[in-house]
């Protein structure tokens, strides 16, 4: 095979001067320095043991047909990092210094991350997504595309913006993030996933009202083509980097895409995984195969369905790896943890809040300590209590917790007087307090009667939540500012799986279902168990008010192209900038 790859190859070209170090440190992409990258796998290729030369083993930086790199990749099995087995046919040291050469080689600015060269940030903490980017376009003519002004712009807007978000509510990855660190080369350095980043950031252009929809179809039938081409060979098919592209089409169907496309690459996933072995054979260190059932878990809580790859007896997997608690992923989800009460300060929560949410908590764990097969009166009870506290919280004020009380008059005596509350008053120059609209409490408050109502008339979360509901919570989400929702990013779970439940219909629809698959994301990527332990808990709740079973609901998965195409421009006003795209390729 690799005999004939050869004699189907073109002739080596000489290999480009790499830009300066200048250049690469002063650009815009400073975290991640594609060329160096590039630079480093030849570098590893001449040095490691057993390795084959360049021209045999790794794509041409500089090639510029779609369809020349696609057939290298497909026929060369492309990973993240070249290895190569010791003597003694122990790889993982082997693999442990193939990635430190990578890491000292091609990524010595990661720490620089949004710190300087990216983005800005305000002083109330907001990210200012019109921050003016600058430096060279060098590093852009060593990635496997056509390079044409175009395609450049749409890798910058997913190295600049989109791509932050896979992982990070506010767009603020961790430098040393070491999902990050693997998935964002991946997306630059290999084709076809290069190829689903041009078509990705195409979506979003249109989504803003900045590209013809014309140019998305284009990009979509590349993307395609590619997929067949891969699909049809068989050594392609044990590819990690293919499983990875068919899981972001599904990402990109489920907010931009047709329902049909959505189905058929969520259907098309299962073979392959299955093909494969299934998720515990899958590579990139155990991530693929999270990535899958996040994105699996997120659409089938939004939708409100069972999960077509999660809980099926056909893919297990199971990560050894035990990650030590964090306050900050405290949720109502999990039943049996520190009280919020317990840990307000901490988590910056007016004990009004903590409250809220302890009660919430306290109404999930008796719906899921009744059996089966319950009595009539012991669902009463649950449903009595559900109604007891959406009366009690409802009687709160709207946007201000009571000064001095909570509502549980057991505990309204605490330690944290009001007026030294976070977020919730301060003082002027006579010292004399004045209420402030607390944000937090106000999203919670109603966050927390949606649930309270649909245990109350056990119905589904979405027909408790509706749109007049979300257009209060939303704004004042975004208000609030997504870093301090990252702070509380349990709470925040808990969330968003309440308003995506119905908002496939609504404006605000695919920014709430991405920051719902980043949430996960952030979670299941950090702590696999404990995600796992909220995904449980939230499909429990669900089949509960759905009445115990999903056979009977006639929902589905749903793509977003009729939302997103009703609306026009970006969600949120004033949010996003206007972008400038090569007029002659439009």
């Amino acid at each position: 095979m690799l005999t004939q790859y050869i004699s189907r190859a073109p002739p080596p070209s000489p290999q480009p001067k790499l830009p300066s170090i200048a250049e690469l440190r002063g650009g815009p992409y400073s975290h991640l320095n594609p060329a160096s990258i590039q630079h480093a796998l030849y570098h590893m290729a001449d040095q490691l043991p057993g390795s084959s030369p360049p021209s045999s083993s790794l794509p041409s930086p500089t090639g510029s047909s779609c369809t020349t790199l696609s057939t290298q990749s497909t026929t060369s099995i492309w990973n993240p990092y070249p290895t190569a087995a010791s003597p003694d046919g122990d790889t993982d040291k082997t693999i442990a210094q193939s990635i430190e050469i990578i890491k000292k080689k091609g990524t010595e600015d990661v720490k620089r991350i949004l710190s300087n060269d990216m983005i800005k940030i305000e002083d109330d903490g907001n990210v200012d997504l019109g921050y003016p980017i600058a430096g060279s376009m060098t590093q852009l003519n060593f990635l496997p595309m056509r390079a044409t002004k175009l395609n450049k712009e749409l890798v910058r807007l997913h190295l600049s913006l989109l791509s932050r978000f896979k992982c990070s509510v506010d767009g603020q990855p961790d430098p040393a993030n070491e999902f990050m660190n693997m998935w964002v080369p991946c997306t630059v350095q290999d084709p076809l996933l290069l190829q689903i980043v041009l078509f990705t950031s195409a979506c979003f252009l249109t989504e803003t009202g900045d590209m013809p929809k014309k140019l998305r179809y284009i990009y979509q039938g590349h993307v395609y083509m590619m997929l067949n081409k891969q699909l049809g060979d068989v050594n392609a098919q044990k590819n990690d980097t293919l499983l990875l592209a068919v899981v972001q089409m599904i990402s990109d169907a489920w907010y931009w895409g047709e329902t049909t496309h959505l189905q058929t690459h969520l259907q098309g996933l299962k073979v392959m995984v299955r093909m494969r072995g299934g998720l515990g054979q899958l590579g990139l260190r155990g991530y693929l195969a999270k990535m899958i059932l996040v994105h699996d878990i997120a659409m089938a809580l939004a939708h409100e369905i069972k999960p077509t790859i999660y809980g099926n007896s056909e893919f297990p997997f199971y990560d050894p790896k035990r990650t030590p608690i964090k306050t900050a992923y405290n949720t109502p989800l999990l039943c049996n943890w520190q009280s919020f009460r317990e840990c307000s300060n901490s988590l910056q929560l007016h004990p009004t809040t903590a409250d809220i949410l302890d009660k919430v908590r306290s109404l999930f764990s008796a719906v899921l300590s009744l059996p089966k097969d319950s009595t009539p009166d012991r669902i009463q009870t649950v449903i009595n209590s559900a109604d007891g506290f959406y009366k009690k919280i409802g009687d709160l004020p709207e946007t201000t917790p009571p000064l001095g009380i909570s509502c549980n008059p057991s505990r309204a005596s605490s330690t944290e007087s009001p007026d030294q509350s976070p977020r919730s008053y301060r003082t002027d120059k006579s010292s004399s307090p004045y209420e402030l609209p607390d944000l937090m409490y106000l999203v919670i408050r109603k966050v927390a009667l949606i649930y309270c109502k649909a245990i109350s008339t056990r119905s589904p979360i979405s027909s408790a939540c509706s749109e007049e509901d979300i257009n209060a919570i939303w704004p004042a989400i975004w208000q609030h500012g997504l870093p301090n929702w990252k702070s509380v990013l349990g709470i925040f779970a808990w969330i968003m799986i309440a308003l995506s439940t119905n908002c496939h219909e609504i404006r605000f629809g695919r920014l709430i279902k991405t920051l719902t698959v980043s949430t996960m994301m952030s979670l299941g990527m950090d702590d696999w168990h404990l995600f796992l332990d909220i995904a449980k808990t939230a499909f429990r709740i669900q089949r509960w008010l759905a009445g115990g079973e999903h056979a009977g609901s006639t929902k589905q998965l749903m793509g977003g192209q009729w939302v997103v195409d009703q609306y026009k421009g970006f969600a949120m006003d004033g949010a996003c900038p206007n972008f400038e795209l090569p007029r002659d390729e439009l």
